[in-house]
């Protein structure tokens, strides 16, 4: 029972960042053969043994394996780039999540409960109904972000710059938030850096 709650772990992490870069290097360059160079050597080769033999008495058995997953540490993931990326729903609670960038991300109803966002950007992003409950969003920025129905209770606000947002269906924002903003701006303002 405890390998199916690794592999549940692992498949929540991977759908979770699906759509995101999560480093700058491209993956999978390798110098050696690849599979199908293999198969293809291969493919004409026939053992000396099974050589006399039809197709049809070639024995055919698979060994059985087995694949241990090690535990899956959420606090090691680094994201870098999230652009544009589809994320509704997904739950990055508890995660530190410095300097990633959501920028024009749809992340409808994600949750970022207690999350480190700090220096984060999410410039036009779609956080409608997202759960920032006690998030960092320390030196983040919210630049014309949708904060329809969001929830920034008890979110630290220090430096975050919050131009261009309608606040006016968000949830949870006090005055000693907005003062504590990098700066505000109410839509509509022509001056927004």
């Amino acid at each position: 029972m405890k390998f199916a709650g690794k592999i549940i772990g692992f498949a929540v992490v991977a759908g979770v960042m699906a759509g995101c870069a999560l480093n700058d290097t491209p993956s999978g360059s390798n110098s050696g053969p690849s599979d199908s160079t293999f198969v293809d050597s291969v493919v004409g080769t026939v053992a000396p043994e099974v050589a006399d033999s039809t197709p049809e008495t070639v024995p055919t058995t698979v060994p059985e394996t087995t694949t241990t997953l090690p535990e899956v540490d959420l606090k090691c993931v680094t994201v870098l780039k999230c652009q544009f990326a589809y994320l509704v729903g997904a739950d990055y609670s508890l995660l530190k999540l410095e300097f990633t960038d959501f920028s024009v991300a749809n992340l409808q109803g994600a949750k970022f409960v207690r999350a480190n966002l700090k220096q984060t950007t999410f410039i036009r992003a779609d956080l409608s109904n997202t759960d920032f409950t006690g998030a960092n969003l320390a030196s983040a920025n919210l630049t014309g972000a949708i904060v329809a129905g969001a929830n920034f209770t008890n979110a630290n606000f220090t430096n975050t710059i919050i131009c261009g947002l309608d606040l006016t269906t968000a949830i949870g924002i006090t005055q000693a938030q907005l003062d504590s903003a990098q700066m505000f701006r109410t839509k509509g303002n022509k001056y927004c850096p």
